[in-house]
């Protein structure tokens, strides 16, 4: 399982403990979701490596700044969809 799906998995476990909170980002910090925003919000009230996965599955770190000050901005990661298949490549 890749560090994306796994996120994605985390995130969708924590929505389905919680189903009162509807669309919005699950906050994620050393692999245990933590929270939940309606939006991405403020990246200086979340610490530099924190992730945030929203309800179609795109993921977004926490960058810059310091554990002290909060990090300085959300980047989108990037998202390798392709599966990969049983069968080995010409087969």
């Amino acid at each position: 399982m890749t560090l994306t799906e796994l996120l994605v998995a985390t995130a969708q476990k924590w929505r389905n403990d919680n189903q009162d909170y509807i669309g919005g980002v699950v906050l994620i910090w050393q692999g245990e979701a933590y929270g939940w925003k309606d939006r991405l919000r403020d990246p200086a009230h979340e610490q530099p490596g924190a992730f945030a996965v929203d309800l179609d599955g795109h993921v977004f770190v926490a960058e810059g700044g310091n554990e002290y000050d909060g990090a300085k901005c959300w980047v989108a990661c990037s998202i390798d969809k392709a599966k990969q298949s049983d069968k080995p490549v010409g087969a």
